[in-house]
């Protein structure tokens, strides 16, 4: 029995891979957990890559609670089934008019090493996602478990071997959410986002999900369980954090070290 999303949306996600917008938190909620996501990056240094703000679910209460609202996890139980791992989490702030911060053309998979019928992401916006600042675009395709057009082969590609290149902007369309509200992807979907180019700051905030069957590709990474419950054993599950502590930071980026480095391996894998 479905939770919370519709027919039509089911059938959004069957057919394309993404659906959206969700309404998942109240303009309150929204408020709330952007001005930590803010205090976090001042925290870091005031502007840190994504790639340094990662895994804040095993770490802080507040990013546990935001990746586990009731909301969020109907919607993937949803699609997913009612036994659901938080594999990672990530933050994608984009300053404004800070033409340096874009995400090229790619397709989760290769990255994530996890069975793709079993695994989506949920890109929670803090802020407004537009098309001033920035927001993720996907590419049209007839066919999104497939190379397509819009990708070529080439060996030193970190993704799978394939590269995408030359996506025309008639062929892509925009996710445009406000904050508080989500979308959903798998990881056959190709896409990426432009550089903000306002002067409004957007914050995003990605939960991967998967399911406890799933064996990881590389080791037995660490993640928590957001419901249902574990019957395979393939992750290292780590009890949620209760205290939102500073002296967490510091965890914080081992664990989001840890990440980037099952990330390269799972890469690594999916050339072979």
């Amino acid at each position: 029995m479905v939770k919370l999303l519709t027919d039509d949306q089911l059938h959004c996600f069957q057919k394309q891979g993404i659906v959206y917008p969700i309404r998942v938190l109240s303009p309150d909620q929204s408020l709330a957990y952007r001005h930590v996501c803010d205090r976090l990056e001042a925290e870091l240094g005031g502007q840190p890559r994504t790639v340094e703000v990662r895994q804040m679910h095993l770490h802080f209460a507040w990013a546990y609670r935001l990746a586990t609202e009731p909301r969020i996890l109907d919607a993937v139980e949803d699609l997913l089934g009612p036994d659901l791992v938080i594999w990672a989490t990530e933050l994608f702030a984009k300053h404004p008019s800070d033409a340096s911060v874009s995400i090229g053309w790619h397709r989760d998979g290769p990255y994530m090493g996890l069975d793709p019928d079993q695994t989506l992401t949920a890109w929670v916006a803090l802020s407004e996602s537009t098309l001033e600042n920035g927001c993720m675009r996907f590419a049209r395709e007839g066919d999104r478990k497939q190379t397509t057009q819009w990708q070529v082969r080439d060996s030193r590609s970190s993704a799978g071997g394939h590269v995408a290149r030359n996506v025309p902007q008639g062929e892509t369309v925009p996710v445009i959410l406000q904050a508080g509200e989500m979308s959903l992807h798998d990881v056959h979907v190709l896409h990426g986002s432009d550089p903000n180019r306002s002067n409004q700051k957007r914050v995003g905030f990605a939960i991967r999900f998967t399911t406890p069957q799933v064996r990881p590709a590389v080791d037995r990474p660490p993640a928590i369980l957001a419901r249902g419950a574990d019957h395979y054993g393939y992750f290292e599950l780590w009890e949620p954090p209760s205290a939102d502590d500073r002296a967490a930071i510091g965890e914080m980026r081992l664990s989001a070290r840890r990440h980037l480095d099952a990330t390269l391996q799972n890469l690594q894998t999916a050339r072979r």
